[in-house]
């Protein structure tokens, strides 16, 4: 038995947005010069980065999520839904997944860079 449309294509969402997670934290590594670990799971992606890490929990059924960060003494949540039409909405507001992907990475790398005290 198959799941139903909407169900799948919530899937394929996720998995396209968590893609294009990795790659842009990939790349922002690369100007950062650390490695990052990313651990997944269908209904799930840790991203570290230097001391920073970055939780994303996904339900399917619903296309709904919550994220949190921490990183430099400070830590963020918020929540998300993947839409039909293949965008984000991200605490309120409604992005494409690359720019939602690129923005996470960026607070990531911005989480892990030592803040001035850390640098004292």
């Amino acid at each position: 038995m198959s799941a139903p449309a909407g169900a799948m294509l919530s899937i394929e969402l996720w998995i396209s947005f968590t893609s294009l997670l990795r790659g842009y934290v990939a790349a922002a590594n690369l100007n950062f010069g650390a490695s990052s670990e990313v651990i997944a799971t269908e209904n799930s992606i840790a991203v570290s980065a230097g001391k920073a890490r970055l939780e994303m929990q996904y339900q399917p059924a619903t296309g709904a999520g919550n994220w949190g960060l921490r990183g430099s003494g400070r830590k963020t949540q918020g929540r998300f839904a993947l839409l039909p039409d293949g965008r984000i909405e991200l605490d309120g507001n409604t992005l494409d997944l690359d720019h939602a992907a690129i923005d996470f990475a960026a607070a990531l790398m911005q989480a892990a860079a030592p803040s001035a005290r850390e640098e004292s």
